[in-house]
């Protein structure tokens, strides 16, 4: 086996991968067209990288707990609502067959919500990733599992790049349920040669997401304030990355077909503050408004949240430029959620 160690630098991904004839057969038997499951497949990412799938050539079956509007147009595949539950996925394996990967990223979605509702948190993610693991180890074992983590593992006390190898140091019950799931993916690998590997995600946007920070100021633009106020001190860092980008790691670090676990971290590696990607959503808005941050922060939230940034491997550079990317999500909220015309739009990213 030849083995291949790469970090990423500004603007690129931390990823170590082996080339092996287990990677190899598993590409082969993915270019067969058989069936790659996506759970989660009607959220944010699910929706983008299923039809990231499809574009490759990938019967996508997507789970979810309803109808995602949209799914079999742009996938051509078919979907299943109900829920990551052995009954929705016994459903795909008698139709299809055997999945030749299974990308998992059904589960809470934010630190607020499982704040608010923590065992609906537990459930939604630790539950469906007990349910897909175990599922898979009693009718397709050896196949290959993507498990989407997120940087809330690591906590509010790192300063400069988080390597993947950091303290794992969750504050709310989010990081701490991503932090099971990655276990959950490790016991399943020692105990029964599952392989699997983990991304865990940081400060992932783009056309479509409708929460946080870019949705939330929009909104409030949209209400014609001009006196924004958000909170924190606006100095806090953050790793931010474009959904297509983030697809293309996530199809990328899938393991290779045998017993192998491995945790990636899916970051950028470059810095922005929050007062910086604030001031660009106003930029791209336009209109004159006045930026300001209440100094008052969430218990938790962490000051930086950066990807370790010490390599670029090969294929999997940033393609979406930060500034350009917010420009798209603006010129998508007017357009989408107003609206406006979209000839009347400067900027629309791909």
């Amino acid at each position: 086996m030849l083995r291949h160690c790469l970090t990423v630098g500004p603007g690129g991904w931390c990823l170590s991968f082996a080339i092996s004839k287990g990677r190899a057969d598993l590409v082969a038997q993915l270019n067969e067209a058989k069936p790659v499951w996506v759970t989660g497949a009607g959220g944010f990412i699910g929706l983008y990288l299923s039809r990231f799938l499809a574009q490759q050539g990938h019967v996508v079956l997507g789970f979810g707990r309803s109808k995602a509007s949209g799914f079999t147009i742009a996938t051509g595949g078919a979907f299943f609502s109900g829920g990551v539950t052995a009954e929705t996925m016994g459903a795909a394996l008698a139709a299809y067959g055997r999945p030749a990967a299974v990308y998992h990223l059904a589960g809470g979605s934010t630190v607020g919500r499982s704040i608010a509702e923590p065992l609906k948190d537990f459930e939604q993610s630790v539950g469906s990733t007990a349910c897909v693991l175990d599922f898979l180890r009693r009718h397709a074992p050896g196949v290959s599992v993507v498990l989407a983590s997120s940087a809330a593992v690591y906590g509010g006390g790192h300063f400069g790049p988080i390597g993947v190898d950091a303290a794992l140091d969750p504050y709310s019950p989010y990081g701490y349920h991503k932090r099971m799931v990655e276990e959950l993916g490790r016991s399943y690998c020692a105990a029964y040669g599952q392989p699997v590997s983990v991304a865990r995600l940081f400060s992932v946007y783009g056309e479509g997401l409708r929460k946080q920070l870019l949705w939330d100021l929009c909104g409030r633009l949209a209400a014609g304030e001009t006196d924004i106020v958000l909170g924190g001190t606006g100095a806090e860092m953050r790793d931010w990355h474009h959904v297509s980008d983030v697809v293309r790691l996530i199809h990328r670090v899938l393991p290779a077909n045998a017993a192998n676990f491995a945790v990636y971290n899916g970051g950028a590696g470059a810095a922005a503050s929050v007062s910086t990607i604030a001031g660009m959503v106003l930029e791209a808005w336009g209109g004159k408004h006045r930026l300001a941050f209440s100094g008052e922060s969430r218990p938790g939230d962490p000051v930086n949240l950066i990807s370790d940034p010490s390599g670029v491997p090969e294929g999997l550079r940033l393609q979406m430029p930060l500034g350009k990317g917010i420009a798209g999500y603006v010129d998508w909220y007017r357009a989408e959620v107003l609206g406006e015309p979209v000839g009347d739009l400067r900027r629309f990213a791909p």
